[in-house]
């Protein structure tokens, strides 16, 4: 014989317990939103459509009837999926508010490993910039693409022109004779004759500057510079603590 007995709170297979407890649940939510809504009408990203809140209170109801009826078939499993999806969307928010801070991370351990290489960005205006990061003597180096060979660059805002030592412009194919070294140029270490040239690109990352002016060393140079004759061509260029960011 079946036993028939009371359960006043739904707790036995085709009780109603689950269900009225959704419905309250539902209910409590509803009166949460709409007393939002209309005590705040005005607050930033808020938009008070009956047609659209109705919809949602809809899916919500469904959802949470559905809810209801896994919680009481399995009450410990469920919780647990729940509290595991509750960790993911909680991880992903953190993960977005938090992104400028991940992406300053991100660039500073890329400028650790080759900051002559830089970082490239592409600003929502269209702007191409590259952020490079000064090295150990306090100068700022770039791994800078000329005429398709890549050579190492010291950023020198006392420069007027791109100055190229004898050995980078020996990869290029810049091979001046002695009667074509008519400038004189006043460096750190004295006067030193520069023989002028014009690159036709010269590139780092997404920048490119065509038709450059240019002027091949006489002397003897450690390392290339990248002077005015390029930084000019840009829309700007800006120091801040460590880092250069150039702007096209």
């Amino acid at each position: 014989m079946a036993d028939y007995r009371y359960d006043p709170d739904g707790d036995e297979p085709g009780g109603q317990g689950g269900c009225f407890w959704a419905v309250i649940f539902l209910l409590g939510i509803v009166g949460i939103v709409v007393a939002l809504l209309v005590a705040f009408p005005d607050a930033p990203g808020v938009t008070f459509e009956w047609p659209r809140l109705v919809y949602l209170l809809l899916l919500l109801s469904v959802v949470g009837v559905s809810m209801a009826g896994v919680f009481r078939a399995n009450p410990g499993r469920t919780l647990r999926h729940v509290a595991i999806w509750m960790a993911i969307v909680a991880s992903l928010a953190l993960l977005y508010s938090f992104r400028h801070e991940f992406g300053m991370a991100r660039d500073r351990v890329t400028g650790n490993l080759a900051p002559a290489r830089g970082v490239a960005n592409t600003t929502t205006d269209g702007t191409r910039e590259v952020t490079l990061f000064a090295q150990s003597d306090g100068h700022f180096y770039a791994q800078v693409e000329v005429e398709g060979k890549e050579i190492l660059f010291m950023v020198d805002t006392g420069a007027s022109d791109i100055a190229l030592s004898r050995k980078d412009a020996d990869r290029l194919g810049l091979s001046p004779s002695e009667r074509e070294f008519t400038r004189i140029y006043q460096t750190a270490n004295g006067t030193m004759r520069g023989a002028p040239v014009t690159l036709d690109s010269v590139a780092i990352g997404p920048i490119d500057v065509r038709n450059v002016a240019a002027s091949v060393a006489e002397g003897d140079m450690g390392v290339s510079l990248l002077g005015m004759s390029f930084l000019n061509r840009l829309s700007g260029y800006q120091v801040t603590g460590d880092r250069l960011t150039l702007r096209q």
